[in-house]
């Protein structure tokens, strides 16, 4: 489950007005907010901005950065409107991801520079697609970053695992994390970032690390690799033990700073932890109480978007509940189904359009990643089916229609040709629906 193309993790807000401006990737948050808890979890956090910390080290670091991202934007554009005729601009998706990520994490501006020009050669020529390195057997043939190979890998792995055909290359690039030793050391090096010394922020790739590593080691993916038999265990060490803030509940990224060590929570790598464990987490009271405290932080420190809801963080935040309603006090379950009611009722009042497809918020990756998302929701709320309906007696008389409407969108762009995402997303949310696409 990567981050992709139109959104991934900057507030837009971080330069310019965030209601004018398109996110490309939903990884780059520029704010990394203590927030505000229940007095019985608070702890002694100061505000905190992840930007000063890049100004330490870059004085000019915020007028650098804005410019970098109007670069950035007229090439999201045409990747999006190449996907809205359906044609595959899978190259300069990649390149963009990484692009994204170079701006908001870190301060390499020859490196974006030279990207961005990567993104214009690919737009201007024929898109390649994409394929297994013939000596690692890495995906992600336009990506540079290891962490993002891993990342455009696991959905080819993950389409393998469920089929059980091995990887069509030996993936000897997942060599570099096979033993515990390497294991844990590239997680906790991840997890504490000190920015001003060195100019990077690890937030995105702990997070999209933690998410693929965790399902390709405990599902023992790809079929054919061999993961060292202690791999399983160290994981849930390391994610159970060391690297949780137990006040919070939360996961979250670290930071060295001049006043000291800030911890931060994050929505998205403690869904992506407490959901490959399926829920198996302890401090449950404290996870759900801080979950409701962020509702009105920004993400990834919060639900919230540039602009409110997002399908995206619902999903993660419905399966949260999902997961620790067994574990809920009667209070919380209250609290719980007042919020999946207003992520519901936002999500069928203003997400889904007419035609069964969703509105493109400001943090979509792609028009793909949309439809997964907003279907992922909905399926996850239990809205197409009573049996997941955990929080809720209501019915839905309406829901069949909509399933119907997603599922011929989802077909018909598949038939027409997958854009930036592969067919990947669009497979997958179709299968949450119990239909089986053709490849």
């Amino acid at each position: 489950m990567h981050s992709r193309l139109v959104a991934t993790r900057v507030e837009r807000g971080r330069s310019g007005d965030p209601r004018q401006m398109r996110a490309p990737l939903r990884c780059a948050v520029v704010l990394a907010v203590a927030c505000v808890l229940p007095p019985a979890l608070a702890q002694a956090q100061v505000p905190f901005d992840r930007r000063d910390e890049f100004v330490k080290r870059v004085p000019d670091f915020r007028a650098r950065q804005k410019a970098s991202y109007g670069a950035l934007e007229a090439l999201v554009g045409e990747v999006e409107r190449r996907e809205q005729r359906g044609e595959k601009a899978v190259c300069a998706h990649q390149i963009l991801n990484e692009v994204e990520w170079l701006i908001a994490y870190t301060t390499d501006f020859p490196r974006i520079a030279a990207r961005l020009d990567a993104a214009r050669e690919a737009l201007a020529a024929p898109d390649p697609g994409d394929a297994p390195d013939a000596a690692d057997g890495a995906w992600g043939q336009c990506a540079t970053e290891w962490f993002f190979k891993l990342d455009f890998s696991y959905d080819h792995f993950a389409e393998a695992g469920t089929s059980g055909r091995p990887a069509e290359v030996a993936p000897h690039f997942l060599d570099r994390i096979n033993s515990p030793e390497a294991l844990s050391a590239h997680l906790l090096g991840l997890q504490i970032s000190d920015i001003a010394a060195t100019g990077i922020d690890h937030r995105r790739e702990l997070n999209e690390t933690t998410a693929d590593i965790m399902r390709l080691i405990l599902r023992d993916w790809p079929p054919g690799y061999s993961w060292r038999p202690e791999l399983k265990a160290t994981l849930k060490d390391l994610l159970l033990n060391r690297m949780r803030d137990p006040a919070t509940g939360y996961w979250g990224a670290w930071y060295k700073t001049g006043d000291g060590l800030v911890k931060t929570v994050d929505l998205s790598l403690t869904f992506h932890i407490v959901s490959y464990l399926g829920g198996d987490v302890g401090g449950w009271p404290a996870l759900i109480d801080t979950t409701l405290a962020i509702k009105g932080e920004r993400y990834p420190n919060g639900w919230q978007s540039t602009v409110g809801y997002d399908n995206h963080h619902d999903m993660d935040v419905v399966e949260l509940f999902r997961l620790g309603w067994p574990n809920a006090s009667a209070e919380q379950r209250v609290a719980i189904a007042r919020e999946i009611a207003l992520m519901l009722d936002w999500c069928l009042t203003k997400s889904v359009q007419p035609d069964g497809s969703f509105k493109i918020s400001p943090e979509d990756e792609s028009i793909e990643t949309s439809f997964y998302f907003g279907t992922s929701f909905l399926v996850r709320a239990g809205y197409f089916d009573k049996a997941r309906r955990f929080w809720t007696d209501r019915d839905f008389p309406e829901a069949p229609a909509l399933r119907a409407k997603l599922i011929a969108q989802m077909t018909a762009r598949l038939h027409e040709g997958a854009g930036a995402e592969g067919g990947y997303y669009y497979r997958n949310a179709l299968k949450q629906l119990s239909v089986t696409a053709a490849q």
